[in-house]
């Protein structure tokens, strides 16, 4: 799409623009993406207080009435006019329908709404349970619909719904378990790894509980319309047009088999409707685009892209986390709704559990659970160095605390990690070609949070006995 931007007055805003640039720094302003839609008074009016002037892309929003008209034109002489930094000439106005209506309208983004209640060694055991249950509950599901028997929603809901409390009470267990279990899951796993980085996502924006029950139930269920098509068809690398046209019916077979169900809300139906359409129409089945897409329908479709790009054996080619959110990333304001993906990659972090990391000491580590004022700086456990066995022994250290950290890993003969100016991430690395053991990191993680809380409980009991 070429891109139009032009210069003008503040005061000349009107509903419907787009504003992609302003006379001083984004983050001076409160404005937390670089670029919107002005869809009500006060936006100009908070604009007004910081700025003289804005550039606004007249291809993503309304145009001044008068441009284009020689005698009047926008923001002063034409030299004054802002372009795109990919050329020195202005370039063509290029207009279509998608561009000129307004698009949906950003989420909004409810920071503190769901606390870390429960500790993950704690939250572990109890989402192995929950996970279990919920495929149990999913694969009795896909046989009921199969043999075209009622299902048993009531206790689907049921299971999906202590997904839902698993992931509001510590995100991270979910994440670490499915990690566990990615050796022989892969593909099985698909809708529940989709739906847990949906979990994570509307719980890091803040959304209503039942919205986010709606959305885990709708995710787990989007792919069952693939029960009627040929296992062939469902196994090919690549497809054929014609095959591509039979394979898309699976949202339209999906959508059928639920709706003969009295008992699933019409939002997971929904869910499962509109899950595989995009921003830009070019999704299917129907092409629909923009706001027509109900929101859960199009974070469902994020994450299930998302974990597409991160599983390798639901991508053509394995890539690693860092280079999944760059797909992802590159999908914003076409396939998929840009502060969406924004918020959305904020929300898994470019990191996520269970991620295969490069240290600055040149050390091999393994992502154990996120910082959320930190997300650069997790807590890994480096693994024994590269020429010998990854699983020999394992080293847990908090990247946040650089004193203890290097500490840890002198005491244990990383001589490199003395000459490092920061311990930190130096780059993650792809899923597989790494013999790791992520039972026994497991162990070793939960083994040493027990010590932690122990010590932690003794050192209060000596500071109250005397009064320290």
């Amino acid at each position: 799409m070429e891109i139009k931007q032009l210069r003008i007055k503040v005061q000349d805003l009107t509903l419907g623009m787009y504003v992609s640039s302003l006379d001083r720094p984004w983050s001076e302003t409160p404005f937390p993406l670089q670029g919107f839609y002005v869809r009500k008074p006060k936006d100009i009016a908070v604009l007004k207080t910081y700025c003289e002037y804005v550039g606004i892309d007249i291809t993503k929003g309304k145009a001044p009435i008068n441009y284009g008209s020689p005698a009047t034109p926008i923001g002063g002489s034409s030299s004054s006019r802002m372009r795109t930094t990919s050329s020195a000439e202005p370039l063509a106005l290029k207009v279509n329908s998608a561009a000129a209506s307004i698009p949906p309208s950003p989420i909004p983004i409810k920071h503190g709404v769901y606390e870390t209640t429960v500790p993950l060694r704690i939250e572990a055991r109890m989402a192995e349970r929950i996970v279990r249950n919920v495929k149990g509950q999913l694969a009795l599901a896909t046989k009921q619909l199969n043999k075209g028997k009622g299902l048993d929603v009531v206790s689907l809901r049921k299971a999906s719904d202590q997904m839902v409390a698993s992931v509001l009470r510590c995100p991270d267990a979910m994440t670490w378990l499915l990690r566990l279990r990615q050796k022989d899951q892969y593909t099985n796993d698909h809708s529940l790894r989709s739906a847990l980085w949906a979990l994570q996502y509307a719980r890091y924006v803040g959304m209503a509980k039942l919205d986010i029950e709606m959305l885990c139930l709708g995710v787990l269920l989007k792919d069952v319309g693939k029960l009627r098509l040929p296992n062939a068809l469902l196994r090919q690398g690549r497809r054929t047009e014609e095959q591509e046209t039979e394979y898309r019916q699976f949202v339209q077979y999906g959508v059928e088999m639920l709706s003969e169900e009295p008992n699933i809300p019409p939002q997971v139906i929904s869910i499962v409707k509109y899950h595989c359409e995009r921003l830009d129409g070019s999704g299917f089945p129907q092409g629909v685009s923009g706001r027509k897409i109900p929101l859960l329908a199009r974070i469902a479709g994020i994450a299930t892209t998302y974990d597409a790009f991160a599983n390798p054996r639901e991508a053509e080619e394995p890539v690693a986390p860092s280079r999944a959110v760059s797909l992802l990333y590159n999908m914003r304001n076409s396939a998929f709704q840009e502060d969406l993906v924004v918020s959305f990659i904020q929300s898994v972090g470019l990191y996520p559990t269970g991620t295969m990391v490069e240290l600055t000491t040149g050390d091999l580590a393994v992502v154990l659970d996120q910082q959320p004022a930190s997300r650069l700086l997790p807590r890994v456990a480096v693994l024994h160095p590269w020429s010998d066995d990854l699983n020999k022994s394992h080293l847990i250290i908090n990247l946040q605390d650089q004193e203890e950290s290097r500490r840890i890993l002198l005491a244990a003969g990383r001589l490199k990690s003395a000459s490092a100016d920061r311990i930190a991430i130096a780059r993650d690395l792809e899923p597989t070609g790494y013999d790791v053991d992520f039972n026994k990191i497991s162990q070793a993680m939960l083994e040493q949070q027990v010590g932690d809380e122990v010590e932690s409980g003794l050192f209060a009991r000596i500071k109250a006995r005397f009064g320290i």
